[in-house]
């Protein structure tokens, strides 16, 4: 069973005094992040800067420290030191300035791609580690198709049913039919991409699964900047899809089924939230993308 946000929160001044003593950590200022962990700047006794990130105990980021070890800080944050006792409280290098690739609406969104798209591939190129811990992007996916399928016949929302059966069976074949297996960073948004000094821009937080490198590219396709704020959504999806499949090596026509299977998945999950209108919208995404040509 995983804690409670809330009941973890009770906990997590405790965890930060815990490992202020046991790294000799004087610390900062907190960043500003999501709800699922602490992260505070800290300066460790011999005076270098480090990052403490304590989580939420929760099973999509159980693997962090060890993908961050494989990646070796080629094109990711690096590893510091961690607990080996608990895989949710690291210690990580600093990312300084720390400017999200999202917020640089200065660059251009081709140019926000192939930065991005540069340090994905560099981390899916260190390949699969031997004995690795890590879930299989095949198993999470296929259960992700049982669940959606169970709260289309139970929530029963307006949703085209053919375009949901449709999401389900691409969340079936797709990580079977990959041309490769490699650690995906499973959650790369533009959000997780920051401006550094060890090199220009580095990746954080990942939730690595290991198959279909496909999986990774769907939220940063969809988030760089809503391609359906555009007038015409397709005439800039179908160029983008193409200089994501050009720089990474992965054919357009599964980066495309990867988001059509990704939007019904959270089309669903946001009926299961009683948020019809977030659901709609993914689902209108999802058929739109179905259609490009």
């Amino acid at each position: 069973m995983w804690p409670t946000e809330e009941s973890w929160r009770a906990t997590v001044p405790g965890l930060v005094a815990r490992y202020v003593e046991r790294w000799g950590l004087t610390l900062g200022e907190d960043h500003v992040g999501g709800t699922a962990s602490r992260v505070v700047r800290a300066r460790t006794a011999d005076g270098v800067d480090v990052v403490l990130k304590v989580s939420l105990p929760h099973r999509e980021a159980r693997g962090e420290a060890a993908a961050l070890r494989w990646w070796d800080g080629d094109g990711a944050v690096r590893l510091l030191a961690e607990d080996p006792d608990d895989p949710y409280a690291l210690l990580l290098e600093p990312c300084v300035p720390g400017t999200r690739l999202s917020d640089r609406h200065d660059l251009p969104a081709e140019q926000r791609l192939e930065i991005a798209a540069g340090l994905l591939s560099r981390l899916w190129g260190h390949g699969v580690p031997p004995d690795h811990p890590f879930e299989r992007v095949e198993d999470v996916a296929a259960e992700w198709a049982d669940l959606l399928e169970e709260r289309m016949r139970t929530l029963r929302p307006s949703y085209d049913p053919g375009l949901v059966a449709s999401g389900a069976r691409l969340l079936r074949e797709l990580p079977g039919t990959a041309g490769c297996e490699v650690v995906v960073h499973g959650d790369f948004n533009p959000g997780n991409v920051l401006q550094s000094t060890r090199e220009p821009w580095l990746v954080i937080d990942a939730k690595p699964m290991v198959g279909d490198p496909g999986y990774d590219l769907s939220p940063l396709l969809m988030q760089v900047d809503d391609p359906f704020e555009h007038p015409d959504p397709a005439a800039v999806l179908v160029p983008r899809l193409e200089l994501l499949a050009g720089l990474t090596g992965e054919p357009v026509e599964r980066l495309r089924a990867w988001v059509v299977a990704r939007e019904v998945e959270a089309a669903l999950w946001y009926a299961s939230r009683d948020e019809p209108g977030p659901g709609a919208d993914c689902l209108h995404r999802a058929g739109l993308v179905a259609d490009l040509r």
